[in-house]
């Protein structure tokens, strides 16, 4: 056994001396991984060669790549490329070697003369770097038609179908996510909901920002995260077979969640131009993480789906259609189907001017509740330009046509007698002007440290009252009110509020007066100078105790105090003038964020003794009695010296912040 042992390890060694020369004959192999300079990321199918690329290979999913490289290629240069990134190029090390690490940084710019194999990643990046090129960069208005209808999934019931023809003014592609504006230039509407649902919360659902669709699903504009650099580690990029669209030569990348993402919401499939790396469109929904992610409180939905479309024109790309559908449960458990489509009819490149603020739809909107009026002909000009096979969902248009047609006008535009339709106007008009006003802020006072009692005896009574308090320094209290305001032209309104100070310091009052507010940004969002002088008055006092009432039947100031236990409290009221300065924001059609400094111009203040009743948490009829100091009932020390009032007085400045709301639509 051990000759036969020694044989074999003989014959091994021979055998590997034997094959060195063949090994020292071997060409190394160069290794390297590719990564994207920001993300850092693996770049696969990226071009590696030498020699002019006489030489080459090209990475894996990973980035990787390993070439095995003669002698007679050793000194020459080694490049790597790839679609969307600027060329890497450097001599070759000295092999073998270490693997490589190797950075593309993204360049889209030069890519055209490049002639590499190309990334489905970074098509994408030279499709996002050609949009100037490919896509208006001045502004531009599209004439379009929108429709939406909600009905029921299990038996295709309507609840209620709405279109309507849109100005949509976008602004230059080559801002993304820019600013653009939608105004609702006609609409009709059919609600089929019955009146007990229609007008219940719950059952129903008012979907908003439906007019707009052209802004929020154009995705060349608005930079989804699937077309988002910045996301681009989140998703995973391949190339579809499918290698046309709408006739034209086009890369199909379809896209999804990265294996381990926790933060890519969608996926679907991109159509980029072979020629012109134009965006032709894109049809996507959202994973079930990315519903999950979307929080909608009032739907839970199954199905959100999207697909967007580009029509050439002069030159560039714009809009053409889009479409939008929805399919869920409300909370009223039933599965409903949403679905909202805009097809565009008319481009205008020229002379534009933005709709102004009024005329602009806002994200709060309900296009369903639209308050444009309605003209039976106004849809012989318009929608009759729409081609037969403009919208995707050709079932729900026909079915449309025929709803429409049975029911032409909407129940608010029926034949009413034009007195009635005035009176009506008046009624709405009124609520359209009626705000309410919420608002809090700070109400300064100069308080000294000081001892204050108050003794009450009325003349004819049983009650004998003696309480005592401290108060400690303070220069803030705070104040919140409430109120109402009615507009009486577009800048000027009446107004009154009831004040309510909080803290050591305790009091109510009121404020009546007018505003004046011109908008200083007319063509935008509002922003309003306020400018008004009220009438204020205040009363700050400050709480002293509590005493029983032995006497059922005792009237103070011809005010009935039958109350088991009174409480005491010294306050001063004052009355004033109140000019303000401030600032109006308007954040939607309903609501309005404001803020006013007032400076107060004191007339008079006088001082009370204020008694109420304590009749328990639950008592509905509380009474109380002012009583005017000095009295005879009643005795004030203040450091125990007889005083006709606290040792307080008001600041001059009152500081309020808040929100109006607008009661009507």
């Amino acid at each position: 056994m051990l000759r036969q042992a020694q044989h074999d390890v003989l014959f091994w060694f021979l055998f590997f001396l034997a094959s060195l020369p063949a090994l020292a004959q071997e060409s190394p192999v160069l290794r390297g991984r590719v990564l994207d300079a920001d993300t850092h990321q693996p770049i696969p199918n990226a071009q590696v060669g030498l020699a002019d690329n006489r030489l080459g290979t090209s990475t894996n999913l990973e980035g990787r790549f390993a070439l095995r490289v003669p002698a007679a290629y050793q000194g020459s240069t080694l490049e790597v490329a790839l679609l969307g990134y600027r060329k890497f190029s450097r001599p070759l090390p000295p092999l073998p070697g270490p693997e490589l690490l190797i950075e593309l940084t993204s360049s889209p710019a030069s890519l055209g003369t490049v002639s590499v194999t190309a990334s489905a990643e970074g098509i994408i990046r030279t499709a996002l770097a050609r949009v100037p090129l490919n896509y208006p960069v001045r502004p531009t208005q599209l004439t379009g038609f929108y429709r939406e209808s909600d009905d029921e999934a299990a038996s295709g019931r309507y609840d209620y179908l709405a279109e309507g023809q849109l100005l949509v003014y976008k602004p230059g592609y080559q801002r993304p996510r820019a600013v653009g504006y939608v105004q609702v230039r006609e609409s009709r509407r059919v609600d089929l909901r019955p009146d007990s649902t229609a007008s219940q919360v719950l059952p129903g659902i008012n979907w908003l920002a439906g007019a707009l669709v052209p802004q929020r699903f154009d995705f060349v504009q608005q930079r989804p995260e699937f077309i988002d650099p910045k996301h681009f580690k989140e998703y995973q990029y391949r190339f579809s077979p499918q290698t046309s669209y709408q006739g034209r030569a086009v890369y199909v990348i379809t896209f999804g969640p990265r294996l381990g993402s926790k933060r890519a919401d969608f996926a679907g499939e991109i159509y980029i131009d072979e020629r012109s790396y134009a965006f032709l469109g894109a049809a996507w929904h959202r994973t079930p993480a990315g519903i999950r992610r979307e929080n909608l409180l009032v739907f839970e939905a199954s199905e959100r789906a999207y697909r967007t479309d580009y029509q050439r024109y002069a030159g560039r790309y714009y809009l053409k259609s889009i479409w939008y559908n929805t399919v869920g449960k409300s909370l009223a458990g039933q599965v409903r189907h949403h679905l909202a489509e805009f097809v565009t009819t008319a481009i205008d490149t020229a002379g534009l001017v933005p709709p102004t603020y009024p005329e602009r739809s806002q994200y709060a909107d309900i296009f369903l509740k639209t308050p444009v009026l309605y003209d039976s002909a106004f849809w012989q000009r318009y929608t009759t330009l729409l081609p037969n096979a403009a919208l995707l969902d050709q079932a729900r248009q026909r079915q449309a046509a025929t709803l429409l047609r049975a029911r032409p006008t909407p129940p608010a535009a029926a034949n009413v007698p034009a007195g009635s339709r005035q009176a009506a106007r008046r009624k709405w008009s009124l609520l359209s002007h009626l705000r309410y006003s919420y608002t809090g802020g700070l109400l300064p006072v100069r308080l000294p440290a000081a001892d204050l009692r108050a003794t009450l005896a009325p003349a004819g009574s049983a009650l004998r009252a003696d309480v005592q308090a401290a108060t400690t320094p303070q220069s803030l209290t705070y104040q919140y009110a409430f109120g109402v305001q009615l507009d009486l032209t577009p800048t000027l309104a009446a107004y009154a509020t009831t004040r309510h100070a909080l803290r050591q310091l305790r009091g109510d009052g009121w404020e009546a007066g007018f505003t004046f507010a011109p908008n200083l940004n007319p063509l935008g969002r509002p922003l309003r100078g306020r400018v008004g002088a009220a009438y204020l008055r205040q009363s700050v006092g400050r709480e002293l105790g509590t005493v029983p009432n032995p006497d059922a039947g005792l009237r103070l100031a011809g005010q009935a105090l039958p109350g088991d236990q009174l409480t005491l409290s010294l306050q001063n009221v004052t009355d004033a003038l109140l000019p303000k300065l401030g600032l109006g924001l308007e954040l939607s059609r309903r609501w309005e964020a404001v803020a006013d400094l007032g400076y107060v111009l004191p007339l008079r203040t006088r001082g009370q003794l204020l008694v109420e009743e304590e009749k328990g948490f639950f008592s509905l009829n509380q009474h109380a009695a002012d009583l005017s100091l000095p009295a005879t009932e009643a005795q004030i020390l203040v450091n125990g010296q007889p005083a006709a009032r606290g040792p307080w007085q008001p600041g001059r400045l009152l500081l309020s912040m808040g929100v109006l709301w607008r009661l009507g639509p």
